[in-house]
C-alpha cells in the first residue's frame, strides 16, 4: 500500500513539475482569533511549516508515533507518513512535492497541505493568496480604519473617581449584557445528571445572577436578559446589547444524545459566531436554536431562521473582538471546570446573530455527564463559573482599554 502511494505521489510530482510559484520565506495566517507570521523552512529541499506556530491561530491539533503523523484540521484527520511524500485522508491516498517530518522534536508539515489541499477541502472555510502568501479565514474580513481602534460604543465614559470601577482600575464606564439561556416555556437541556426538577434553564439563570453580581462588585453595569423564569425572543436578546454596551454573553449547558461513551464527555466550552468548522460546533448550534421553537410574534418569524445571521456587515465587524473575549473566557473556564476546557469554537447561534457588539456564547458543561451535573447544579460550582466567566470579561475589557486608550489617543 505504502510504495504503491509512494509511486503514486512521485509521478504526480514530476508530471506536474516543481512547486509553481517560489516557496516564500514565510507566510502570514490571518484568522479571527489574530495574525501571526509563520516561517518555512526549506532545510528538507521543500517547503514546510512548524506545527506549534500554527495552532495558536487555526483549529489544529497533531500527534505522532515516529513514523505517522495524525494532524486534525477542524477535527478532519489527515494521516502523514513521514519523510515520505504522501498523505491518507477519507480512505484516499494524496501525492505531495514533500512530507511532513520531525525535526528538533518539532513536527513540520507541508507547506503545499495548507496552502493547497487544505481550501480545496474546506472550501467555504479557508483560501491561500500565493502572491501575498497569506493563508486566512474565508469569512475574516479585517475591518478598514484610519488607524485606531473604534470603541465599541458611541460614547467612551470615563469610570467616575472613587466609583467601584475605578477602585477596580478601570479607566472606563463599561456596561455588559448577560443572557441566561432559555427560560420559561423553553426548558432547554433536561439532563441526565442534574437533579429532578433542575433544567437548564435553571441553571443559566442561577449562573448569570451570580455573574451579574461578580461583574458589577468590579464595578461593571450589568443588564439582564432575563431575571426570572420567562422566555425572551431568541433574537431579540442581543439587541439589547446596543449604545452603551461594550459585549454580550449568553450561558447554557450542553448535553448528548446516549451513544458509545456519551456519558464521558465533559468540559467547559465557548464560541463565537461564524460558520461551524466542526460537525460538533454544528450540533451545538442546532440545539441551541431549537429555541426559536417556542418564539411568537417575532419580527422576523417569516425569515429563515439562520440565514439572517450574516445579512448584516456588523457580524463581521467584531469577529475578532468575539474571537478574543471568547479566548479570555475559555482560559478562565477551563481553570476551575472538573472537566477542564475543551475549545474555543464557532457556529452559527441564532441569539448571538442579532449582535452588533463582541458576543460570544458559553457552554458551562455536560448535563449528561455525572461530574459536570453535580458541578453545575451545586451553589459552589454555579459561583465558581460565574467568577470564572467574570474574570475572563474584565481580562478582555482591561486588553480593550489598552487598545483605544493607546491607539484612540485616549478619552
Amino acid at each position: 500500500m505504502i510504495a504503491k502511494a509512494l509511486a503514486l505521489a512521485f509521478c504526480l510530482w514530476f508530471g506536474e513539475g516543481e512547486f509553481p510559484i517560489p516557496a516564500p520565506a514565510s507566510i502570514v495566517v490571518a484568522t479571527a482569533r489574530g495574525q501571526a507570521e509563520v516561517p518555512v523552512s526549506v532545510e528538507r529541499g521543500h517547503p514546510a511549516l512548524p506545527i506549534p506556530q500554527l495552532t495558536a491561530l487555526l483549529p489544529i491539533t497533531a500527534e505522532s508515533n515516529g513514523e505517522w503523523a495524525t494532524v486534525e484540521f477542524a477535527e478532519m484527520p489527515f494521516r502523514f507518513l513521514l519523510n515520505a511524500p504522501v498523505y491518507s485522508h477519507s480512505g484516499s491516498v494524496f501525492p505531495l512535492v514533500g512530507g511532513a517530518y520531525s525535526m528538533r522534536d518539532t513536527l513540520y508539515v507541508p507547506l503545499q497541505w495548507l496552502t493547497n489541499d487544505i481550501p480545496h477541502f474546506f472550501r467555504e472555510g479557508f483560501r491561500y493568496d500565493p502572491y501575498a502568501a497569506r493563508f486566512e479565514d474565508a469569512r475574516f474580513a479585517p475591518v478598514v480604519s484610519n488607524g485606531t481602534t473604534a470603541p465599541p460604543s458611541a460614547e467612551v465614559r470615563r469610570a467616575a473617581p472613587g466609583s467601584a470601577a475605578d477602585r477596580n482600575g478601570f479607566r472606563i464606564q463599561h456596561r455588559v449584557v448577560v443572557d441566561a439561556g432559555h427560560g420559561g416555556a423553553d426548558p432547554g437541556t433536561l439532563g441526565r445528571f442534574l437533579p429532578r426538577g433542575v433544567n437548564e434553564k435553571h441553571v443559566t439563570l442561577a449562573i448569570a445572577r451570580r455573574l451579574r453580581d461578580r461583574l458589577e462588585s468590579k464595578g461593571v453595569h450589568v443588564l439582564m436578559t432575563r431575571d426570572s423564569d420567562v422566555l425572551p425572543n431568541l433574537r431579540d436578546r442581543a439587541p439589547l446589547c446596543s449604545e452603551d454596551c461594550g459585549l454580550f454573553v449568553s450561558i447554557h449547558v450542553n448535553s448528548l444524545d446516549p451513544s458509545p461513551g456519551y456519558e464521558n464527555v465533559s468540559g467547559f466550552e465557548t464560541y463565537f459566531l461564524d460558520d461551524a468548522r466542526t460537525a460538533e460546533a454544528a450540533r451545538v448550534a442546532a440545539i441551541e436554536n431549537e429555541a426559536l421553537n417556542y418564539e411568537t410574534g417575532s419580527a422576523l418569524e417569516d425569515d429563515d431562521p439562520i440565514s439572517f445571521i450574516f445579512k448584516d456587515l456588523h457580524t463581521n465587524e467584531y469577529l475578532r473582538q468575539s474571537a478574543e473575549l471568547a479566548e479570555e473566557i475559555q482560559t478562565h473556564g477551563a481553570r476551575v471546570h472538573p472537566g477542564g476546557g475543551r475549545r474555543v469554537s464557532q457556529a452559527r447561534f441564532a441569539v448571538l446573530g442579532a449582535a452588533r457588539r463582541p458576543a460570544v456564547l458559553v457552554e458551562t458543561g455536560y448535563s449528561t455527564n455525572r461530574r459536570d451535573g453535580a458541578f453545575l447544579s451545586s451553589a459552589t460550582g454555579q459561583q465558581r463559573l460565574a467568577e470564572a466567566i467574570a474574570d475572563g470579561i474584565v481580562s478582555y475589557l482591561r486588553h480593550y482599554e489598552d487598545k483605544i486608550l493607546t491607539e484612540g489617543g485616549g478619552v
